[in-house]
């Protein structure tokens, strides 16, 4: 099965002379502290807040039955941020396919991409928590093949006026799927991947780019993931050389660095226990299933990839603005231009959370905007 992008890559998904593009990332983790009507409108608050000082991109992820993530709702809740934004481009990190009827998703983004006036772009996964798979009725050991045809699905369903399709999980017959997205062929699509080969060559075989993160990886680990994606795109001759993949981070910006590493210092312990106990695709024996053997050795390659970031002067994105600006610039120096960041933590004051909002886009964000008056001097 083969699934492109008949058109190459959308214009915002191409760099230009390699200047760094900051976004935001959130799956709405829900601490104990907060209600979830809190969590999710405190949610939507930062999101305005981050739109209106100029975050690129804003992208929400999907999960399920647990408080590591209660955007169970995805699509609905990206209409609200489509309706409380104005520029920023918004997309889904990711929506879990095989959850879905692939053509309600097809449904879904170009109505959205329509009422964000073409703003919007499709992250996309085959899941791995087994735990979600088990509560949607799912058979983790299909997800893999229920994720390549059903994208197929969804791609065919923008593209052609009405569709017949017959597959081993998808049977339709000349179907019309209204509305069409604004965006031709239709709206961005990017593959979630971690740190597996397996995942990185599918999504290069289907000449897709990827969204770099997730439970397997660290930071340290994403330049080596950047890194093989290009490698496997020039194996498959696929225009890969000005692309710059998003790739996610915790952010955290404060005042001095005490205060950075205090505030956020034991937020996330609980959740990040319940995350290790759900967040797999173990069975209750502990059985991985085979198309999810990458995650037998998550645990010591998270360890060693720490060590090599430290070797390589990979630092966690927390501190003021200038220790941020940094290790920013270290991650650009190894190819990294393209940062979408999960500000705050779960159970921090909303204030705090606000703050570093601000002054990331007011204090970090300039220092790198810099970098393109410098190119169009050159230019002139």
């Amino acid at each position: 099965m083969t699934i492109t992008q008949s058109t190459g890559f959308p214009k915002n998904v191409i760099a230009e002379e390699k200047v760094m593009r900051f976004g935001m990332f959130d799956t709405i983790r829900w601490h104990e502290d907060w209600t979830a009507e809190q969590t999710l409108e405190a949610t939507l608050e930062q999101v305005e807040l981050a739109d209106r000082l100029g975050i690129q991109d804003i992208w929400l992820g999907e999960h399920h039955f647990s408080r590591h993530g209660i955007l169970s709702g995805i699509f609905s809740f990206m209409g609200a941020v489509a309706a409380k934004t104005k520029n920023a481009r918004i997309g889904t990190a990711i929506v879990v396919l095989p959850f879905h009827n692939p053509v309600q998703v097809a449904e879904e983004s170009a109505t959205i991409d329509i009422i964000s006036n073409g703003r919007f772009s499709l992250g996309v996964g085959a899941g791995y928590q087994a735990q979600e798979f088990h509560g949607m009725g799912v058979n983790i050991n299909d997800s893999r093949d229920m994720f390549t045809e059903y994208l197929d699905v969804v791609m065919k369903c923008w593209e052609e006026g009405s569709i017949t399709y017959n597959g081993d999980f998808v049977n339709i017959n000349d179907i019309l799927v209204i509305p069409k997205p604004i965006q031709k062929p239709g709206p961005p699509v990017y593959v979630a991947v971690s740190t597996s080969p397996e995942s990185v060559d599918k999504a290069a075989s289907l000449g897709l780019p990827i969204l770099v993160g997730g439970p397997t990886t660290t930071l340290g680990q994403t330049p080596a993931v950047v890194k093989l994606w290009h490698d496997r795109m020039e194996h498959y001759g696929r225009p890969h050389e000005n692309i710059d993949l998003p790739v996610s981070a915790n952010v955290y910006v404060a005042p001095t660095m005490e205060e950075a590493e205090n505030d956020i210092k034991g937020l996330e312990d609980k959740i990040n226990e319940e995350f290790y106990r759900v967040g797999n695709p173990a069975d209750k024996n502990g059985k991985i299933p085979e198309n999810y053997k990458h995650w037998v050795h998550r645990d010591r390659d998270r360890k060693l990839s720490a060590e090599r970031a430290r070797e390589e002067g990979i630092r966690p994105l927390v501190g003021t603005p200038e220790v941020i600006c940094e290790r920013l610039e270290v991650l650009r120096s190894k190819g990294i231009n393209r940062i979408f960041g999960r500000y705050g933590s779960a159970g921090l004051d909303q204030d705090k959370i606000l703050r570093c909002i601000e002054m990331f886009t007011q204090q970090v964000m300039p220092e790198f905007s810099e970098q393109t008056k410098d190119i169009e001097h050159a230019k002139a």
